[in-house]
């Protein structure tokens, strides 16, 4: 098959730009699935653990499957680097900053409906964020 100006002019730009995964070297090691599964499915093992009564300590598995999701998102292809950065802040920093909030200023006996507001807030922004992500990855 011969090759055209324009498809050259397209394959220059990617190298340039970096955009594409094949032109820089580097292939996927990871579905784009696992980093979206693990930040969504963070919030729904806790949300489960914590109706099952489980300690603290063993809450903190499904704050370890967040961060690995992020983690992963961060080193993946499959994401623009503003589109990374943003997933992070949604599902993580914000829900973070939500429950840091909740824990030192807003917890008592009178503001249960606080509570659940935290609650819904932090359930959109992890499965929301996670959904967002997966809808906007790369699929070339």
């Amino acid at each position: 098959m011969k090759s055209t100006s324009t498809d050259t002019a397209y394959q220059e730009r990617d190298v340039q730009a970096g955009a594409g995964a094949e032109a820089a070297g580097r292939k996927a090691r990871v579905h784009p699935a696992v980093p979206a599964g693990l930040i969504a499915g963070s919030y729904v093992l806790a949300l489960l653990l914590q109706l099952a009564g489980a300690p603290t300590a063993v809450l903190s598995v499904a704050l370890l499957m967040r961060i690995v999701g992020c983690v992963l998102l961060c080193t993946s292809l499959f994401w623009r680097p503003w589109q990374k950065v943003t997933g992070v802040l949604v599902t993580l920093v914000v829900p973070a900053l939500a429950n840091i909030l909740w824990n030192r200023e807003l917890s008592g006996e009178d503001t249960m409906a606080l509570r659940v507001l935290a609650d819904v807030l932090q359930l959109v922004c992890v499965v929301g964020g996670a959904a967002w992500l997966w809808w906007t990855r790369r699929k070339d």
